[in-house]
């Protein structure tokens, strides 16, 4: 078995877990920043809406990385995680926080 397969396969199980974890609502530390946030900077989120941007963009980060192992284009994760990454940061920093 070819090493990297092995390796891919380990990070996105450790990116399905910690998806998994973060939308039961068990992984709160896991969400950068929200952590080690103060108490009122934790107050201007809104928690569940944090919990599904940040849980779907792992498992969506495990699904792409397994995919890519068969498709032979570096270009297929830039156009895939790329924007995923860039809607992630806006909604989290829009849609997620309170008003």
């Amino acid at each position: 078995m070819n090493t990297d397969f092995v390796i891919l396969i380990v990070v996105a199980v450790l990116l399905l877990v910690c998806g998994v974890l973060i939308l039961l609502g068990s992984g709160d530390w896991l969400i950068s920043g929200y952590n080690t946030a103060r108490k009122q900077k934790k107050e201007k989120y809104n928690l569940p809406r944090l919990r599904l941007l940040a849980g779907l963009t792992c498992l969506y980060t495990a699904i792409v990385l397994v995919v890519s192992y068969f498709v032979d284009s570096e270009l297929f994760i830039t156009c895939a995680i790329l924007p995923v990454v860039i809607i992630t940061i806006l909604l989290s920093n829009t849609w997620a926080k309170r008003k």
